[in-house]
């Protein structure tokens, strides 16, 4: 069978069980693993490679992973050969230098055999509470180099013709501070990878082995296809943005990602030259993370349909400067580098949303989301078994709005597709209390289309002292708007924030912190960021202010004072008054200034 003679029945049906074969790989490790990190927050992710070793379908999961996947089985090839792989075999690494994103994300590659021919691969990804290293969790907010950061496992067979290296494993989860749950949830990724394995010999069984390989070829084809008409919609030209991230962990300085995207034809090119040097703390990015930042924006603002897959990346080319904080030489220290590719994907948007618009309305862009994993790790001994626990927490913040919609509240950024952990199972697991989780009003940066909310959620620590650690951003950078639409609020970490008349005691701190000391008793409060609004938040509909006024999104005195919107005592827009301050405000203001993202 050749791609020619394959009906475009067939090539549905197949191309929609691999898809299917994934996602079945993400239920096998979410229900089989024991970590509230993916039986509840979904930390993974699954998918299926050919034999040649280009990604070819995956599950809903998270595009930091599986725009960073693609180097994956290269990885493994270059360690073993391809004749050095055999039926059974189960490949685990961890090296964020070798196609990965940072330590905790650990990646098992197994081959996938048809009659004694390699038929692909099955992929998975997974963030482990703890790899060990100087911090609890492996989040080492000052750590000087990626040593520091957990246990680097190169490439290594940890399964060879389906017999476990029960020493190896042995040795990987005893440098760990969690060995049992490791053990499980190493356990629950070779699964997914078997469930995966079954599948497509099945599959193989059913349409041959020529038939699987050939529809894998056509669906890479039709992606790369779809995507080079994509880009060619676009006007060529180059477009420029910028932003920053707070500080390195160490030097408290922001640093620059700086991005020049040329459009020129059917391809693309995305430049980092003017970016900061790699820098001492862990913020930096590998180039795998860099470039899952790049590809997942491209996806999102051309044509969200098209199939993902390494077809959508070819036409694509990324040009990091060695030695960059988007691409930084090991061994510079990097756990905190999706921090850094969070405000990669921000700087891709605003260079995007300067491409004029087209007949089709041009690229889909959105104004900064809350640009953190917000990454939180309280650890300690838990009082009720005497041993050592590791609770792990990334917060959902606010999205970015765009020139059609206001951004959502309380969603992860569109580089992890997981979702938060109950309080239920936070309290019933963890020695904590959850006392508060809400939306943060006046949080959503005020704009014709208001950026999302961002969130405020309160832990006390119960009977036993704690530390906590923080890796997180936008809390001296805000997420910006556009077209006048202002930025949406900072976020912000506090230890016993009390009341507000109380609040002078308070410990605040910014949004890196190692092992901060929590006494028996005391509340993290962490706030997260609200996303950029877009568009004059003068000129916002006064009926949909006094409607975020009534769901308390907005508060009155923003009402009035950011909106020009002015609400009776029952919660209706005054309209005499309202056009009052707006014909106020138009007549005094002075012209704002031009985005900082420009076309050249």
């Amino acid at each position: 069978m050749s791609p020619t003679t394959m009906d475009p029945f067939t090539l549905q049906v197949i191309g929609h069980a691999l898809i299917s074969i994934s996602r079945e790989m993400g239920v096998t490790l979410s229900r089989t693993s024991c970590s509230p990190i993916f039986n509840e927050g979904n930390d993974y992710s699954c998918a299926i490679f050919d034999a040649h070793g280009q990604m070819v379908t995956h599950g809903e999961f998270l595009p930091i992973h599986l725009g960073s996947m693609v180097f994956a089985t290269k990885v493994v090839t270059d360690a073993f050969g391809v004749e050095g792989l055999e039926p059974g075999d189960m490949v685990v690494f961890n090296d964020p230098y070798l196609g990965g994103t940072h330590l905790p994300d650990v990646t098992f590659v197994a081959p996938v055999f048809c009659d004694d021919k390699l038929l692909g691969y099955a992929v998975n990804r997974a963030h482990q509470l703890d790899i060990g290293g100087t911090s609890a969790g492996s989040f080492y907010s000052e750590a000087r180099e990626n040593y520091q950061e957990g246990l680097r496992i190169e490439p290594v067979k940890l399964v060879h013709r389906g017999v476990l290296d029960e020493h190896l494993l042995d040795f990987i989860v005893g440098n760990t501070r969690l060995p049992d749950e490791l053990r499980v949830d190493f356990e629950a990724q070779m699964s997914a990878n078997r469930t995966a394995i079954r599948r497509l010999t099945e599959l193989a069984e059913r349409y041959g082995a020529i038939g699987v390989q050939v529809a894998m070829t056509l669906i890479l084809d039709q992606s790369e296809r779809r995507t080079r008409q994509a880009i060619r919609r676009l006007p060529d030209g180059e477009y420029r943005a910028q932003d920053f991230i707070d500080n390195n962990g160490i030097t408290d300085v922001p640093r620059v990602i700086n991005i020049t995207v040329r459009i020129d034809g059917d391809e693309a090119e995305v430049d980092f030259t003017g970016s900061s040097e790699q820098v001492e703390g862990p913020l930096n990015s590998v180039l795998g993370c860099t470039c899952a930042g790049v590809y997942m924006v491209f996806q999102a603002a051309t044509d969200p349909d098209i199939e993902p897959n390494a077809g959508c990346y070819q036409p694509i080319k990324i040009f990091a400067p060695e030695g960059t904080i988007v691409n930084p030489r090991f061994p510079a220290p990097c756990t905190g580098g999706v921090e850094t590719a969070i405000v990669v994907h921000n700087t891709m948007f605003r260079a995007l949303a300067s491409i004029p618009r087209c007949e089709d309305g041009g690229p889909r862009v959105m104004t900064c989301d809350q640009g953190s994993g917000n990454n939180k790790i309280i650890s300690g001994m838990d009082p009720r078994s005497g041993r050592k626990y590791v609770l792990y927490e990334y917060p959902e913040g606010g999205w970015g709005a765009n020139r059609d919609r206001d951004g959502h509240n309380a969603v992860w950024s569109i580089v992890g597709n997981i979702t938060n952990v109950p309080v239920e199972v936070i309290e019933d697991q963890y020695p904590v209390r959850v006392e508060r989780y809400e939306l943060r009003t006046d949080s959503g940066g005020p704009g014709i289309h208001r950026g999302g909310l961002g969130i405020r959620r309160d832990i006390r620590v119960i009977g036993h002292e704690a530390t906590v650690s923080i890796m997180g951003d936008r809390v001296r950078v805000p997420p910006w708007g556009f077209e006048d639409g202002l930025a949406g609020a900072p976020a912000s970490y506090t230890i016993d924030p009390g009341e507000p008349e109380q609040r002078p005691a308070a410990t605040e701190f910014g949004s890196k912190v190692y092992n901060l000391a929590l006494g028996a008793g005391e509340v993290l409060s962490q706030c997260t960021a609200g996303g950029g609004g877009w568009g004059d938040p003068s000129k916002r509909p006064p009926e949909a202010v006094a409607a975020d006024v009534l769901a308390g999104y907005v508060s009155l005195q923003q009402a009035e004072e950011v909106y020009l919107v002015a609400l009776s005592a029952d919660g209706l827009v005054d309209t005499d008054a309202t056009l009052a301050l707006r014909a106020e405000q138009s007549a005094s203001r002075e012209p704002r200034a031009v985005p900082a993202n420009t076309r050249v």
